[in-house]
């Protein structure tokens, strides 16, 4: 199926940002200049970059241009990310991971509340659908910008009556909280990835251009076999990169 002018200078414009041609963050040639490059009408190239920024490329500033989406993406190792010794003593992961490549990672609390359980997070608690459960839900931040939204269950039962219910900030995370409160360090964390588009209230949380698609994590931590929290994640897809180191032998 031939394709049209408008989508082949996309693809002309969009091999220029991917080469760094066009760096992030700089101007893209105006309107004008882009019509008399590709000596087409004014149509054609709003087309063009219309299918640009719908891919999450390209980010118009009013009175100013348009401009490449400038990005730096955070590597998450999903594989030792966990590991106690791996990072300094009161550091959650994150913050450990955010420090070690260069970046400023903060944690909003935005509610603590006591809920009923869904049926998927009870499942994976193995808890009854309907049980209580308190949920503490963040959003966090990368370099002051929305990067992903946090929201963790624990059963009411374990946890009531102690920081983890209430809408206080955890000095370096709540597993150490946990594992003292259970008398068991957690042991294993179980992680299950899809990608998918956003719904508008997550697009406005994360302050994502249009076509830029979340991954959704959903974390079930062990402790001695016993599933003690869960957590659903949302990252926008184009600020991170998922790591995870695999033995083969």
């Amino acid at each position: 199926m031939a394709r049209s002018v408008a989508q082949e200078i996309a693809d002309d414009l969009r091999d220029e940002i991917q080469s760094g041609r066009l760096a992030p963050g700089g101007l893209l040639p105006s309107e004008r200049e882009l019509i008399a490059r590709y000596k087409v009408s004014k149509t054609t190239v709003a087309k063009a970059l219309a299918q640009l920024r719908a891919e999450g490329l390209l980010v118009s500033e009013v009175g100013r241009g348009v401009f490449v989406r400038s990005v730096q993406r955070l590597r998450r190792y999903g594989t030792k990310r966990h590991l106690r010794s791996g990072r300094p003593e009161g550091t959650a992961p994150l913050e450990a991971e955010a420090q070690a490549q260069g970046m400023v990672r903060e944690r909003h609390l935005l509610e603590v509340a006591t809920i009923p359980a869904p049926r998927e997070i009870a499942e994976l608690l193995g808890a009854d659908e309907g049980a209580a459960l308190v949920v503490r839900r963040h959003v966090l931040t990368i370099n002051g910008e929305p990067a992903q939204i946090a929201d963790s269950y624990f059963l009411a039962s374990q946890v009531t009556g102690t920081i983890i219910a209430q809408l206080e900030q955890i000095s370096g995370g709540v597993h150490g909280e946990l594992a003292e409160l259970l008398g068991h360090p957690q042991m294993r964390a179980v992680e299950d990835l899809i990608a998918r588009m956003p719904t508008p209230s997550e697009a406005e949380t994360l302050t994502l251009p249009p076509g830029t698609p979340v991954v959704e994590l959903t974390r079930t931590i062990y402790a001695d076999e016993r599933p003690v929290e869960v957590t659903k994640f949302l990252f926008d897809g184009s600020r991170h990169i998922f790591t995870y180191d695999v033995p083969m032998d």
